[in-house]
């Protein structure tokens, strides 16, 4: 069984398809998550491809790495609908990036009520697209989730599956991209990462690839409403822990 989009979904996408480029050229992206190691690699790109960029920062947050490439802030507190509301009402935004990642301290409902708040909103502004990272295990996808790790992680997962589903059920355009291993900062992808609509597979993949699918589904409509798994089966990982649950996946899946 496969989910299907919502009625309004379908027809946003096909909408989106039909409109030129000059029609929403000029409204720039939003990133939820920008300061965060992935958002920073996503920002990145997203200026590189020469897009105007506004990221929702928390007030304390630390801009430093973000400044330097000329984007916008707006502030605010994600699990506050209020300031949700504000900063889509402060666009117009035509995609939003959500690559939020919760703080050790905080808990894992995080990830349903900052969803809930950011596809209400980006549906009721009008955003073409929704781009949300997320993590294997959710949805159809939870069987291949490790269960050594699903006591520790089982309710983050749960809360990231209803995530997906408040966006999938919002009636905003939507495209998910799922990881299940992300690997540290200084690790590179092998230049063949990819994304499937497969949800089982399943493997590791690094911030710099998942950036790079950002960008590639951006505006793309084979991306619109769609379910993606992301890995880099060709990636040379030292010995360690990392290259040891590659090497396990890869005979599971064989």
């Amino acid at each position: 069984m496969t989910r299907h989009p919502s009625p309004i979904a379908a027809l946003m996408a096909l909408i989106i398809a039909a409109l030129p480029i000059s029609a929403h050229a000029n409204s720039g992206v939003l990133v939820f998550g920008g300061t965060g190691k992935l958002g920073v690699e996503i920002v990145m790109d997203l200026r590189e491809a020469d897009e105007d960029v506004t990221v929702f920062v928390r007030p304390t947050s630390d801009r430093s790495g973000l400044k330097p490439l000329g984007v916008s802030f707006v502030a605010g507190d994600v699990l506050k609908e209020s300031d949700v509301e504000a900063a889509l009402k402060a666009g117009p935004f035509r995609v939003v990036v959500d690559a939020l990642a919760r703080d050790g301290d905080t808990q894992p409902d995080f990830y349903i009520d900052s969803m809930r708040y950011i596809s209400k909103w980006a549906q009721a502004t009008g955003v073409s697209q929704v781009i949300l990272h997320g993590s294997v295990g959710a949805g159809l996808s939870q069987p291949i989730y490790p269960k050594a790790r699903w006591d520790v992680m089982g309710p983050t997962i749960t809360a990231k599956d209803h995530g997906e589903r408040h966006l999938m059920e919002s009636g905003a355009p939507y495209t998910i991209i799922r990881n299940l291993v992300l690997l540290p900062a200084d690790i590179k992808e092998s230049g063949k990462a990819a994304i499937t609509t497969d949800q089982s597979k399943r493997g590791v993949v690094t911030r710099d690839a998942l950036a790079r699918f950002t960008i590639e589904c951006l505006d793309n409509i084979e991306c619109i409403n769609e379910i993606f798994h992301a890995y880099d089966d060709a990636i040379e990982l030292p010995p360690g822990r990392y290259r040891d649950t590659m090497e396990s996946f890869k005979k599971a899946d064989n």
